[in-house]
């Protein structure tokens, strides 16, 4: 479905291009259920010097100078042809080639937050992966900046493309969690055609009843975010019920290892003492014969907690196997199985947690 016209680029690197725009085409048609309806044209320039005058379109050479891309379209009725313009960066091209696609499919690659979002998202699609895998640089720059931008910032209307690769991280950032996460991913594939087709939809008309858990989630991602990290294993469980917990009363729940924090269904009261039971094992690496909720030696798969209250996580503490606590804070009771937040996919295994208040 893509055309790539080159010049003075080896062949080798030509066929390899070439090839991840085809997967990557096929991946997003899949993804849409709707195939390219005409060739994706590519100019991918390694030396301009090596271009005949006039070959390349002075707005395309401008950004292959630079050593960036550009996709320019051009709609006349119901079709709309896209021509990209591109450095030899074979990230850049796909990027572009992903505008290009939205672009000729639906006839228009939709507001900046989801055209330069699902335009980064297009660079790094596997078929059949769903971890994290980005530029580290990009991972790491976003879990250590200080401050992060907020949800709404990346939504806001007026923004422009080209800004800034840290801008591009944020907008691949979003929309990254919302086609990964169960809680939001339905909805995220509806509201990009809807965008891209011109019908007067947005993030707020689609997601402004669950913005607050969309912009907890977002936060979490981001803090954690790395090569590995799966968003669907960490969807926050909002939909169960949490319910206090009477003396001598007690409360059962399971905690599975290849998931992030869950609910317990316990809403906890600071200051109160409660107690745990946790029977079974389960496994952190895969490998292991399993242990205990107590955890290996070097503290992974040990039994941990945090309190919710009002969107705000208490400061982590351990339960183990058997313990009696006293909450930090009032709020709704979280558990997990401690592993590194990109090591999730290969745990196994659950447990049996039974609460009961002093």
């Amino acid at each position: 479905v893509t055309g790539v016209q080159t010049c003075a680029l080896p062949i080798c690197q030509a066929q390899i291009l070439l090839f991840k725009l085809e997967s990557m085409i096929d991946l997003v048609s899949r993804y849409f259920g709707r195939p390219s309806p005409s060739p994706i044209e590519c100019f991918v320039v390694r030396d301009m010097a090596q271009w005949p005058a006039g070959a390349i379109d002075p707005v395309g050479a401008a950004k292959i100078a630079n050593g960036e891309g550009v996709t320019i379209s051009q709609t006349l009725g119901r079709n709309t042809r896209s021509i990209v313009y591109s450095c030899d960066s074979h990230g850049v091209v796909q990027h572009e080639a992903m505008h290009a696609y939205c672009a000729q499919s639906f006839g228009s690659t939709g507001p900046t937050w989801y055209s330069e979002g699902v335009a980064e998202m297009g660079q790094y699609w596997k078929d059949g992966e769903l971890a994290v895998s980005i530029d580290p640089v990009v991972a790491d720059y976003l879990m250590r900046a200080d401050p992060k931008k907020e949800l709404l910032e990346i939504v806001a209307a007026g923004q422009v493309t080209g800004d800034s690769w840290q801008a591009y991280a944020w907008r691949w950032a979003l929309c990254h969690l919302l086609a990964n996460n169960p809680n939001y991913n339905g909805q995220f594939k509806a509201l990009g055609i809807a965008m891209m087709s011109g019908q007067p939809e947005s993030f707020e008309s689609a997601y402004g009843t669950v913005a607050p858990q969309i912009s907890f989630e977002y936060d979490q991602f981001v803090r954690h975010v790395a090569n590995g990290y799966r968003a669907d294993l960490c969807a926050w469980q909002w939909n169960r019920r949490f319910t206090p917990l009477r003396a001598g009363r007690k409360m059962q729940t399971e905690a599975i290892a290849q998931r992030g924090w869950q609910a317990t269904g316990l809403q906890v009261e600071a200051g109160a003492t409660y107690a745990v039971g946790a029977e079974g094992t389960w496994k952190v690496d895969g490998l292991t014969d399993g242990c205990s909720a107590d955890g290996e030696a070097d503290g992974r798969g040990r039994l941990v907690a945090v309190v919710m209250t009002d969107f705000h996580l208490s400061e982590e503490f351990e339960l183990g196997a058997a313990a009696t606590f006293v909450p930090p804070a009032s709020g709704d009771l979280y558990v997990r199985c401690r592993e590194d937040w990109t090591g999730l996919a290969d745990n196994a295994g659950e447990l049996k947690l039974t609460f009961s208040r002093e």
